[in-house]
């Protein structure tokens, strides 16, 4: 494992060094004039002064590409204050600048937790691939808006291993660390991480957590999570949870859910009503409207018939 990280690090050097010979290339065609504008522009960005690092940010940044050597030396700068290093990571990240990558990786090593972030976030827009472990390893840092970041970045890698080494993180003391957690699992849609969702719609006490939980469960058509989302539909205090719960459970196809569903028509938010009533459409067929008691007639007629009615539904789902 560690040669093949190894490896994998001087591949990435290798390539960064070509662009940065590239980008030194193109530097070197710029006029002196230019050049000086550019070095005006980098040590507005050292200041000290937050109003003068902004403008040097935005002047920097409409310059464009061009302008990565020179900030990926100010990263190297011992000097430089933590207010700037975070600002040249947010802007190297902006301007995808791949040969930044061996300096992005070296700043997850500094003391401050606002710049550890930055480069988190900066390596997860570049998203090389050199970066992946040093961005698993960040799931482990101290402060939790380094985990927080640490977390979004690595949605944008490929890789098997990252959902199953974000999984402990569901249980983070920080609430914006297991919603960085479960908005990865809703991306990448994993059955290896159904579990934890689950737990997380039936216990987590943010709001926002069981929201996107119940809308990952639907995505991962997850049908070990049909009574949870049952329960759920209703019994959420969050309207944002029982609207995905009601999409969700039309998603799986589950025909046990029918009478959930029809429950959640009388739920006070209409979005809710809507949503329930799209999935009892997909689920049957039918179409009765928001009027829950023609919907609870016409169920209890159809659940007479020796509950042959699972097997309908089922097969109406699956059809499509």
């Amino acid at each position: 494992m560690k040669k093949t990280i190894v490896l994998i690090g001087i591949a990435a050097l290798i390539i960064s060094s070509t662009f940065f010979v590239l980008s030194s290339c193109l530097a070197a065609e710029l006029s002196s004039l230019e050049i000086k504008r550019i070095e005006e522009r980098i040590e507005k960005i050292k200041s000290r002064a937050r109003g003068i690092q902004r403008r040097g940010y935005k002047e920097l940044e409409e310059i464009g590409p061009v302008t990565a050597p020179y900030l990926i030396e100010v990263l190297k700068d011992k000097s430089v204050n933590s207010e700037s290093r975070t600002l040249v990571c947010d802007l190297l990240g902006k301007l995808k600048a791949k040969e930044a990558v061996p300096v992005l990786i070296y700043t997850l090593k500094k003391k401050s937790h606002t710049v550890r972030a930055a480069a988190c976030k900066a390596l997860g827009k570049i998203a090389n691939p050199a970066a992946l472990d040093p961005l698993l390893e960040m799931l482990d840092d101290e402060k939790a808006n380094v985990r927080e970041s640490a977390i979004y970045a690595l949605i944008n890698f490929d890789n098997d291993i990252i959902p199953l080494a974000v999984v402990e993180l569901m249980e983070d003391e920080a609430e914006h660390v297991r919603i960085a957690a479960v908005t990865l699992f809703d991306d990448k849609l994993d059955p290896r991480t159904a579990e934890p969702i689950r737990e997380a719609l039936e216990k987590d006490k943010s709001v926002s957590v069981r929201q996107i939980a119940a809308r990952a469960l639907g995505g991962l058509r997850d049908r070990g999570a049909v009574d949870i989302l049952m329960e759920a539909i209703t019994e959420d205090r969050g309207q944002g949870v029982r609207e995905e719960c009601a999409t969700s459970l039309g998603d799986i196809g589950e025909a046990r859910a029918i009478p959930a569903l029809i429950e959640a028509l009388k739920d006070d938010y209409k979005e809710i009503q809507l949503k329930a009533l799209r999935s009892l459409k997909e689920l049957t067929g039918k179409h009765f409207g928001r009027d829950y008691d023609e919907w609870s007639t016409w169920y209890e007629s159809q659940h007479k018939k020796d509950d042959m009615i699972k097997h309908e539904f089922i097969d109406i789902k699956t059809r499509k």
